[in-house]
């Protein structure tokens, strides 16, 4: 049996040690594991925890006897990695794993407990105390303040700076916190928000799975090592730590074997992607994990230096080492004796060298900026983590740093090489796409409808750019992101108009919400005489009323129109005689406007409002789902959303967590909305899987949906311009179409208005506004259907649009009704 102390050692197995131990003593690079197997693999490991026993390398030697309940080796091997750091590495610091030891290990609730989140949070913050000693003395020194002679007023100040105000910053952390919301998707929570997920731990208690516990604990200690392994690159230990964390399991043996339950974890993670920094290393006792694979035939130190050198393609994350059934004739063993080293670099005084070179570059580079003249940033990070600003693709990036950002990042990538093949010497303009396509951290937004439309508006730039034509002007498109709801407006507004004569700018496009920040921003831009087309924007006080601005277009229709498709089909198709409409109590120009022209049709008798406010301001996302799911269960009715599509998911989670969310006769709340988050426009079974107790329909105004015969051109042909160009096969829908649409009536007046000039290709951006208003566009077949603007009619009069449906059970969308000019048609 493999683990037997005195077993002998296999011939050669010094070659093995030896790759063992060079690869120790460098940084991992996605290296697998490697399990022993043969009589002496239980010695061979003890022989490497030997070797590290002088703390040359952070290691963790662990076997079966040394679980913990619930939570398997993980917390033995941390703190076991912490005890033996090198000397001169500083402290391994594991933030994330301590962080979820806690939320794990969280007590039972009570019966009779309220606000239990409260609770939580002071129960988190009592063993975070526990474990930070700067905040134990803060509060220490604030509460002997008051026992002093002469400053006993000043003790209630103390307090709040040391304990009160700390408690209260780490409260909002675990709850607003995005990079622990992987949490709760491993422990099957929807709503994953870390506070939250503790809290639903304290009232489900053991009903939490062992097995998921110890996967959350594993990714946690994978994440905080694979930081610890690349720290700052201005702290003076960064160069002395290359080398690996190593794990070395005593015994992996068969089913329900701690180590082995490690290991399958350690795999199905690194398998799927996650981050190492170690290197584990383990005796076979049992029959092989069903993960593992046994490396072929050939000298196997070779085999594992190919391996862990990527020379050869990876096939698993754990690999099966035989060693050889011939003993050893002594050279082995003496091998072992004098040349089993882990050879770890010593402090040096390089090392702080190095930290402080970044330090000199940024104060000789500061020096220097001083004295350059410098203009203004065209990107400019703002707080909330976003980039506000207008760029051609090239100049500057307006994605925020991380995955967060990739999809922004993508496109910008686009609009760089379309940007690029725009001859310079040939006649061309610039059309500037403006709409916020970043969220901002902790704005509960959860959608990025902008950059569903910088799609389209892309496709349609690139397609107008390869038409040939004497007097068509190629069309630049430049990228302009005022922030979440429109919040740098003014700031973003101000850079267009600077840049519209040197970029030649003919008209702004995209826009995409009614906002009076977004109205603000389309009447500063119109007093700059430059045409705005807007792509998805509805609110009716955007385009009637003495507050219109005179040069604002929209190829999207009002809130009159929607209205009327939306109660013919909650009213007329499903037969619903009762209707609750949903709506932001703080956004009058869209979400109000649009509730009241939905009750005004359906009448106020048969019409129930809940508020849900989007500013935090009034009912959050919980008092809403509470309101809607108890008048659900005592009256029916059919949930019609007329608020923002990024607080839609918000809602629906909150509805989710509730078990009173159902019909009495068991069948799914029809719930229709407005418009619906760009995630689940990209993946609609998604949207009926993760809300199951919801039938959802949604407005559209593109004929992607519709059958293959009656979908204009641009449905297969945005597909196809992704694919082109690498990118994901994301589905057209009414936003890209709206953005291709405005594109599409700003190239043409551009086109006009450079006929009229001709050959002057340089005639101000204001008669692009003057032919579109004079003799404007009519019956042009657009990607939303026909347009037809002028003067009179700022937005498409009788545009057809439809009311579109998710299949609970395929996940496929569909047309459910089709409302054109005049009224929808009888379903009755």
């Amino acid at each position: 049996m493999p683990g037997r102390p005195h077993a002998p050692l296999p011939r050669g197995v010094h070659y093995l040690l030896a790759q063992f131990t060079a690869a120790i003593a460098t940084r991992p690079s996605d290296r697998p594991a490697v399990l022993l197997d043969g009589p002496a693999a239980g010695r061979l490991i003890g022989e490497l925890a030997t070797a590290m026993g002088g703390r040359v390398v952070p290691h963790a030697h662990v076997g079966d006897a040394d679980a913990e309940p619930r939570v398997g080796l993980v917390s033995v091997i941390a703190e076991k990695l912490r005890n033996s750091m090198p000397e001169g590495a500083g402290t391994l610091r594991l933030p994330l794993l301590e962080t979820c030891q806690d939320v794990v290990s969280l007590d039972k609730a009570r019966p009779g407990q309220r606000d239990r989140r409260a609770i939580v949070r002071d129960e988190l913050y009592a063993k975070l105390l526990e474990r930070r000693r700067r905040l134990r003395t803060a509060l220490a020194v604030a509460t002997r303040t008051g026992e002093l002679p002469f400053v006993g007023f000043l003790s209630g100040v103390v307090l709040v700076l040391a304990e009160t105000f700390p408690r209260w910053v780490y409260g909002v952390w675990l709850a607003r916190n995005r990079s622990l919301r992987w949490v709760g998707g491993m422990l099957g929570r929807q709503d994953r928000r870390l506070l939250d997920v503790a809290t639903a731990i304290t009232e489900r208690g053991a009903e939490t799975a062992e097995a998921a516990v110890q996967q959350v604990l594993v990714t946690a200690l994978l994440r905080d090592l694979d930081r610890a392994a690349r720290p700052s690159r201005l702290w003076v230990y960064r160069r002395r730590r290359r080398w690996s964390f190593v794990v070395l399991l005593d015994a992996v043996g068969g089913t329900g074997s701690p180590c082995k339950q490690f290991l399958d974890d350690y795999a199905r993670l690194v398998g799927a992607g996650e981050p190492s920094a170690v290197l584990v290393l383990g005796a076979l006792a049992a029959e092989e994990p069903s993960v593992a694979v046994r490396l072929g035939p050939g000298h196997v130190a070779d085999r594992v230096e190919a391996l862990y050198a990527g020379s050869v393609q990876r096939e698993s994350a754990v690999y099966v080492a035989p060693l050889s059934g011939e003993a050893d004739d002594g050279a082995a063993e003496r091998w072992i004796a004098t040349s089993l080293r882990v050879p770890a670099r010593k402090a040096a005084r390089r090392d702080y060298v190095w930290s402080l070179a970044p330090w000199i570059a940024v104060a000789t580079v500061a020096a220097l900026v001083t004295v350059v003249p410098r203009g203004p940033r065209p990107c400019r990070p703002v707080a909330g983590g976003e980039i506000v600003g207008v760029t051609d693709g090239i100049e500057c990036s307006l994605a925020p740093p991380g995955a967060g950002g990739d999809r922004l990042r993508e496109l910008e990538a686009v609009a760089a090489s379309v940007n690029r093949a725009v001859d310079p010497g040939k006649p061309h303009r610039a059309v500037v796409f403006y709409a916020p396509v970043t969220v901002r951290d902790g704005s509960g937004n959860t959608t990025l409808n902008g950059v569903q439309s910088l799609r389209g508006a892309l496709l349609a730039v690139a397609e107008l750019n390869a038409r040939p034509g004497a007097r068509h002007m190629a069309l630049r498109i430049l990228l302009a992101n005022p922030g979440d709801a429109f919040g740098h407006g003014p700031e973003v507004t101000r850079a267009i108009l600077d840049r519209a004569g040197r970029d030649r700018v003919s008209a702004v496009v995209g826009v995409t919400q009614s906002r009076p920040a977004s109205l603000a921003a389309v009447t500063e831009l119109s007093d700059g005489k430059i045409l705005v087309v807007g792509s998805s924007v509805t609110g009716s006080a955007m385009v009637e009323g003495p507050a219109a601005p005179l040069r604002y277009f929209q190829v999207s229709p009002s809130n009159e129109p929607i209205a009327r498709i939306m109660t013919a089909y909650a009213r007329d198709v499903r037969r619903e005689p009762k209707a609750i409409v949903v709506a932001h109590p703080d956004d009058e120009i869209f979400s109000v406007d649009l509730a009241r022209k939905l009750e005004a049709r359906y009448g106020a008798a048969r019409t129930y409002r809940v508020d849900y406010a989007e500013t935090g301001r009034g009912p959050g996302a919980r008092d809403a789902a509470q309101n809607i799911c108890e008048r659900v269960a005592q009256s029916g009715g059919h949930v019609i959303y007329a608020g923002r599509s990024g607080r839609l998911q918000e809602l629906l989670d909150a509805m989710g967590d509730r078990k009173d969310c159902v019909r009495d006769d068991g069948t799914r709340i029809g719930f229709l909305t407005e418009s619906m988050p760009s995630g689940f426009l990209d993946d609609p079974d998604a949207l009926t899987s993760r809300y199951p107790f919801a039938e959802f329909s949604y407005l559209g105004f593109d004929t992607s949906a519709t059958r293959q015969s009656a979908q204009h051109r641009f449905a297969a042909a945005f597909t196809r311009f992704l694919t082109g160009r690498g990118l994901p096969a994301y589905p057209p829908n009414g936003d890209a179409a709206g953005a291709y649409d405005a594109v599409l009536v700003a190239s043409r007046a551009t086109d006009e208005a450079f006929a009229l000039n001709f050959p002057d290709e340089d005639f101000p951006a204001n008669d692009v506004y003057s032919w579109l208003a004079s003799s404007g566009v009519e019956g042009v077949n657009g990607a939303s259907g026909d347009l037809t603007l002028d003067r009179v009619r700022r937005f498409p009069p009788g545009k057809a649009l439809y009311i579109l449906g998710v299949d609970p059970v395929t996940g496929v969308t569909r047309v459910l009704l089709e409302c054109g000019a005049g009224a929808c048609p009888d379903r009755r």
